[in-house]
């Protein structure tokens, strides 16, 4: 009876060491757990064909084209490479190999919205409004920012870094005809014209004069050296 039972125990106390065992397996770097056995890693760009054995390593290949694995593995089928889909705002960066995955970004004037570890989606960038400026230009990783213009300033479609200034009507010696608003500029009367005439015709009234002047001048020297001439023949 005692026997029995010191062989019971002995069974028992087998199974509870056996699981332990079992459950403590840790492999080493550059291997991976397959049935409670330790094997061999693939390198990047490789995946597993057949697992080790007692006799043969882990056989590996290389991983088809459109996929890949960046890191050792045990690894049977590789990962498949990323498509940038251009319905979301995204371009190639980055083309897949057999050890990297595809890296996306943003097509111009678009920005990443959702990031992880590269661009996931992106939206094109805000567009500013007439009778806004552009504060700060858009980024891949930014939003164009857009600001209302300022009392006495204007933009007439929305892509100026600054809002330009109305027009000083006053100061070019007209009067405002229509006030300016944050799309258009003021608008001057028409009395510039008059204002240059004015400067203009005495300085051609003066031209003309010294042109007679110097004509009435001519003639009489001419004459003069005429009459000369002619005392000079009479003597």
């Amino acid at each position: 009876m005692v026997n029995r039972c010191s062989l019971a125990m002995f069974s028992i106390f087998i199974t509870t060491q056996f699981i332990p065992f079992k459950e403590a397996l840790e492999c080493l770097v550059g291997e991976y757990e397959v049935d409670g056995e330790c094997c061999p890693t693939c390198h990047p760009g490789y995946r597993v064909n057949e697992t080790c054995s007692i006799m043969t390593g882990t056989m590996c290949v290389p991983c088809d084209p459109g996929t890949y694995t960046a890191h050792q593995s045990g690894l049977k089928e590789c990962l498949q490479c990323k498509v940038c889909d251009p319905e979301l705002g995204l371009v190639t960066k980055r083309e897949c190999s057999s050890t990297s995955n595809t890296v996306c970004g943003c097509h111009p004037d678009y920005f990443c919205i959702i990031m992880k570890d590269d661009c996931e989606q992106c939206e094109p960038h805000q567009v500013c409004a007439p009778g806004q400026y552009v504060k700060s230009r858009g980024t891949e990783r930014s939003n164009t920012i857009c600001e209302k213009c300022q009392a006495g300033t204007y933009s007439p479609n929305g892509t100026l870094a600054q809002c330009l200034p109305w027009t000083n009507c006053t100061a070019q010696g007209s009067s405002e005809e229509k006030p300016g608003t944050d799309t258009t500029d003021a608008l001057c009367s028409p009395q510039s014209k008059p204002v240059l005439i004015f400067i203009i015709i005495p300085f051609i009234i003066i031209i003309v004069i010294a042109i007679i002047i110097l004509g009435v001048w001519f003639v009489r020297r001419k004459m003069n050296q005429k009459r000369g001439k002619q005392r000079h023949e009479d003597e």
